[in-house]
C-alpha cells in the first residue's frame, strides 16, 4: 500500500467508482478487477472509463480469457497536466502492486482514450519488472511515451478529429515508428466512446484478435 496521501487517495476514488465491477478485487484499496484467473490464456489488461465497458468486455470473453480491468482518471480529475502525471504515476503503482499475481507472459496491455498514455506506463513498468509484454493497444488515442512493444491503434470512424493519421499521415506514421517498434492502425465503425456498445465491440473484440493471433471471444461471440 503506498504511504503518499495523494495516491492513496487516488486509488480511494478509483475503488468507489469500481466497487460494482465484476470480479475479485485486486490492488490498492481493491481498485481493480481479477476475471477468469483461472483460465489458461494470458490476461489482458485495461484501462477503462465507465463502469459499463468492461462488465461488456468480460461478458464477451472466452471464460479461459484472464482478463484485469481497471480504471483511468476520468470523471475524478479534469483534464491537465497535472492528471496526466498523476495517471503516469498511479500505473506505474499498480503495475508494482499488481505483479506478484500476474503471470510473466502478458497478451496485451490496453487503454480506451484517457486509459490510453496510463496503459503504457503501466506496461513499461511491468517490462522493467520482468514481465514478457506481447502488446500494447489504444482507442481514439495517440500515445505520446515510446515502448519496445508491438501497438495495435484503433480510431473511431465517427471520431475524424481523433485521428491524426487523417490530419497528417506522413507525420503521425513517422512519429508512431519513433514509438513502438511495430504497429497496426485499425478502424471501428463507431463514434468516441462508443466501443464498448453490443453492436461495435464486435470489431474491437476482432482487431485484438487479428493482432494478437490468439481467439478471445466466448463462442457465442464468435
Amino acid at each position: 500500500m503506498t504511504t503518499d496521501p495523494q495516491m492513496d487517495q487516488t486509488f480511494r476514488s478509483i475503488a468507489r467508482l469500481t466497487k460494482n465491477w465484476p470480479g475479485r478485487s485486486v490492488g490498492p484499496h481493491g481498485a481493480g478487477r481479477y476475471l477468469n484467473s483461472a483460465g489458461s490464456l494470458p490476461p489482458i489488461l485495461w484501462f477503462f472509463n465507465a463502469g459499463h465497458e468492461p462488465v461488456n468486455f468480460y461478458a464477451a470473453l472466452d471464460p479461459e480469457q484472464q482478463f484485469f480491468a481497471l480504471r483511468s482518471l476520468s470523471v475524478i480529475m479534469k483534464p491537465s497536466p497535472e492528471r496526466d502525471q498523476l495517471g503516469a504515476k498511479m500505473a506505474q503503482h499498480l503495475a508494482e502492486e499488481l505483479t506478484d499475481i500476474l503471470p510473466n507472459d502478458i497478451a496485451l496491455v490496453g487503454g480506451n482514450c484517457q486509459g490510453a498514455p496510463y496503459a503504457i506506463s503501466f506496461a513499461q513498468r511491468l517490462l522493467e519488472l520482468g514481465h514478457d509484454i506481447k502488446s500494447v493497444a489504444a482507442i481514439d488515442a495517440m500515445p505520446d511515451r515510446a515502448i519496445a512493444v508491438p501497438a495495435l491503434l484503433n480510431f473511431g470512424e465517427g471520431a475524424p478529429e481523433r485521428n491524426p493519421f487523417l490530419n497528417d499521415f506522413a507525420l503521425t506514421s513517422k512519429r508512431v515508428k519513433n514509438l513502438f517498434p511495430a504497429y497496426r492502425q485499425a478502424r471501428l465503425p463507431c463514434g468516441h466512446a462508443q466501443y464498448f456498445e453490443a453492436e461495435n465491440l464486435p470489431y474491437l473484440l476482432a482487431n485484438i484478435e487479428n493482432f494478437i493471433g490468439t481467439r478471445i471471444r466466448a463462442a457465442a461471440h464468435q
